[in-house]
This record gives structure tokens, C-alpha cells and sequence, in this order.
């Protein structure tokens, strides 16, 4: 459990109960980067699809954040790879480092929330196009029960997948999944990874289902024994996105 109990956060007097909060988040945050970065080489190697990029250092190429291609000069991620990061020393690995790109320019959500996890999207331009495919951004987030596959990139560079049955934001704030309404947003969606050997990716990689972007990946753990991955629900972004895109492209 990475999270602070219940129990022990009633004893905290009213002006400790938010950094206790803060640090709990953040130890859950940096405790799952690291069993992530481990649990990703249980994934599934398969062939990458070149919309799903890695997004780097340039002093030492070490991965950071995973992103995905929603146009050839545009790279969708997580804000907190953003938050914790200098993104003038971030690049994008293309096709598994065929192309190794800098950014121009960058943006986060203003709406983003490090405390709970909301509106955690950000947008990167590539100096120069990427040689790769693109995905398109669903129109709607899938109902519960649809299938989806959650990209991972493993400490050793490789890329895998996992198979994960989504869960509705509604359903995921009902306290089934793992998760109360107290900590599901509407700018989140969740999932269950289907072999329990399996873990949901680090940060940023995509969610994809029916060959839509549904999602990136954000917060929660592995999405194991019933308690739910929670990944930023990107198509209630959209207008979000279409507004970035047009900020980066002046």
C-alpha cells in the first residue's frame, strides 16, 4: 500500500493532513516508477508500433516518460514527465532510436494537479517530423469491460504491451476498482491488467483500443488483483489538445 492509511491520516492534525497528502502521492508516484521500469520487461515483446516514442534524456538516453504520435512534429505525454524534468534537456526516441528529435516547444495542462492526478497531459513539438506512423485520439472514452493495450518501454529498451480491460470513470470512482470517488477525476479512466504476471507501463506510454488512443498512462500501481491502473482519460482532453496544438504551431 503507497499510500497513507486512512487510519493514520484521522490522528493528523488539519494542518499536516495536506503535506501528508502531498508526500504520500509522491512516494506512491516514485514507488511505482520503480517497480514499473521492473514489471515492464514482464510485458509482452512485441513489434513496436511506431507511434509510441520514448521520451529521453540527452545527456544519457536513460527513459524517462513513454509519449505516442498524434501527429508527425506532435508527442502527447504525461504533465508530471514535464513537472519533474528540464524539457530543454528532454529529446524523443523515434522507431526504437532511428531518429533521436529535440523539442522546439512544449506545454502542460494549467489544470494540472500534482495532489491529485487531474488534467495530467502534456503536449511536445519535435524540431523536425518524426518518420513514423500516427494514432488518432478517440472521440469518446470506452465503456467498461472494452479491451485495450497499454504500450511499455522496459529498462532495456525494449517495447512491450499489456492487455487491459478498461474501466469508466464512473465505474472506476464506485470503490469496485480499487479507488474512491474522492480519488477518480473525470479526466481519468481506469484499467485491469488481464494475466496478473503483468503490469501496467511507466508514465506517458499510450492506451489504445479499437486503434484509438484512449489513454496514457498516469497513477495507480500495476492494475493487478482488482485494483485498477488509472491512466488520464484523453479524450475528454480533446479541446485541451486541439487549443495546445494551435498555441505550439505559431
Amino acid at each position: 500500500n503507497f499510500a497513507l492509511s486512512k487510519t493514520y491520516e484521522i490522528i493528523l492534525s488539519e494542518d499536516t493532513k495536506l503535506f501528508a497528502y502531498i508526500y504520500s502521492k509522491m512516494n506512491q508516484l516514485l514507488v511505482c516508477s520503480f517497480l514499473l521500469a521492473i514489471a515492464s520487461s514482464y510485458a509482452s515483446v512485441v513489434p513496436a508500433p511506431s507511434y509510441v516514442v520514448s521520451v529521453q534524456g540527452d545527456d544519457d538516453g536513460a527513459i524517462i516518460c513513454g509519449g505516442v504520435l498524434i501527429d508527425e512534429r506532435f508527442v502527447l505525454t504525461t504533465a508530471q514527465c514535464l513537472a519533474f524534468y528540464n524539457p530543454e534537456r528532454l529529446v524523443v526516441s523515434v522507431n526504437d532510436g532511428a531518429q533521436i528529435i529535440k523539442l522546439t516547444s512544449y506545454t502542460f495542462n494549467p489544470r494540472f494537479d500534482f495532489v491529485t492526478m487531474e488534467d495530467n497531459i502534456g503536449l511536445l513539438r519535435l524540431a523536425e517530423p518524426a518518420n513514423a506512423n500516427v494514432i488518432e485520439v478517440a472521440e469518446q472514452q470506452p465503456k467498461t469491460g472494452a479491451s485495450g493495450v497499454a504500450y511499455s518501454w522496459g529498462a532495456n529498451h525494449k517495447i512491450g504491451s499489456v492487455d487491459v480491460e478498461l474501466v469508466s470513470t464512473s465505474d472506476c470512482a464506485s470503490g469496485e476498482y480499487g479507488w474512491s470517488e474522492d480519488e477518480i477525476y473525470n479526466t481519468m479512466v481506469c484499467g485491469l491488467v488481464k494475466n496478473n504476471k503483468s503490469c501496467v507501463p511507466r508514465f506517458g506510454n499510450p492506451v489504445v483500443s479499437n486503434n484509438k488512443l484512449v489513454g496514457l498512462t498516469s497513477w495507480g500501481g500495476c492494475g493487478t488483483n482488482g485494483k485498477s491502473a488509472v491512466f488520464t482519460d484523453v479524450p475528454s482532453l480533446r479541446s485541451w489538445i486541439d487549443s495546445a496544438l494551435k498555441k505550439l504551431e505559431q
